[in-house]
């Protein structure tokens, strides 16, 4: 499968998740489906992917701005971070929907938070912080 085929697939998975956790943000089932399913499933894609297409000499390019942005110049390698936004995003609101049920927080005030943590990841969990 080529990359833009993965890339659609992923992206589309990922929609199809948070829709989920957005309708059902207290459902055990439903994060146990996407906990146990679909971000094992990212991060065994992300696994090939890595092996198959990250160069191991290129490890010194982390270490400066200038190196990371030529690590991000081709396709793969894009999906690839692509893949790793996805899965980690996934997890930080699998982490908002547990905490918030735990915390008794009324879903309309979460379902907010979840939006922005799909989209802005960071931005959204940092809106969820400071709202618990």
């Amino acid at each position: 499968m080529n990359a833009d085929r993965i890339f659609i697939l992923a992206s589309s998975i990922a929609f199809i998740s948070w829709s989920l956790l957005f309708i059902y943000p207290y459902s055990t089932r439903i994060r146990q489906i996407l906990y146990g399913g679909v971000v094992t499933c990212f991060s065994l894609l992300y696994t090939g992917l890595f092996i198959s297409y990250f160069d191991p000499e290129s490890f010194q390019s982390f270490s400066t701005l200038s190196g990371l942005i030529s690590l991000f110049s081709n396709k793969e390698a894009v999906l690839l971070g692509w893949i790793h936004y996805l899965a980690f995003d996934l997890l930080a609101g699998l982490y908002i929907s547990k905490d918030a049920e735990k915390n008794k927080l009324v879903p309309w005030i979460i379902r907010p938070m979840f939006f922005f943590t799909f989209m802005t990841g960071p931005l959204g969990f940092l809106l969820y912080t400071i709202i618990r």
